[in-house]
């Protein structure tokens, strides 16, 4: 009788300290999940701040070098040497400006992605492709600041009220400059549409065949 009382009581405590181990290791499994979850969030949140540092960044470089005597020397200099004169400048200036804010935004999301896959596994493949999107929003970044600075000294070519030498310089050699760097602008979103629905084409085409 008492060896029995013994057992059931022996087999009550198994079960007691069984059910705390699992309520110990649900409470763990909901404070990591909350934990990652939190991540996430943090990590979601970083995302409007890295863009108005990115764009701020751009801005203010913009502002820099148009300030500077560069666009000056680069319509002076560098655009009677580009294909197509200075109109192929503003248009070639006009037509990286979307495809640099999209290199801005995948280099972003690889320097995120890889920076916290890195601090979990501490892999260097990761450490390396954090850098390389880092190194290519940067890069385009710097490539879209240019182009605005561009863009932007075309303006003065459309009859602007500006008058130091750049404009009456671009308003004499260029009078319809403004109009190349909005059809280089435009262009991206007209060969966009296009490109996916070849790439589509050619899908189908690969998998019919």
């Amino acid at each position: 009788m008492a060896r029995g009382s013994g057992a059931r009581a022996r087999e009550t405590r198994r079960r007691r300290a069984a059910k705390r181990a699992e309520e110990t290791r649900r409470a763990a499994k909901r404070t990591a999940s909350d934990g990652g979850g939190q991540r996430r969030e943090r990590r979601g949140k970083l995302w409007p701040v890295a863009g108005a540092l990115v764009l701020a960044t751009v801005v203010c470089g913009a502002v820099l070098l148009f300030l500077s005597p560069l666009p000056e020397d680069v319509w002076r200099d560098v655009a009677p040497r580009w294909p197509g004169g200075g109109y192929g400048l503003a248009a070639s200036a006009g037509f990286v400006l979307f495809p640099c804010v999209g290199g801005v935004v995948v280099g972003l999301g690889g320097l995120f992605e890889n920076s916290s896959a890195w601090r979990r596994s501490h892999e260097p493949r990761r450490l390396t492709g954090a850098a390389g999107h880092g190194l290519l929003a940067a890069g385009c970044g710097l490539l879209g600041a240019a182009g605005v600075v561009v863009v932007t000294t075309t303006l003065g070519g459309k009859g602007g009220a500006r008058s130091d030498s750049l404009s009456v310089f671009l308003r004499g050699e260029y009078p319809s400059v403004g109009y190349a760097a909005l059809g280089g602008i435009v262009a991206p979103l007209l060969v966009a549409p296009a490109a996916v629905r070849l790439r589509e084409a050619l899908g189908r085409r690969n998998r019919e065949g």
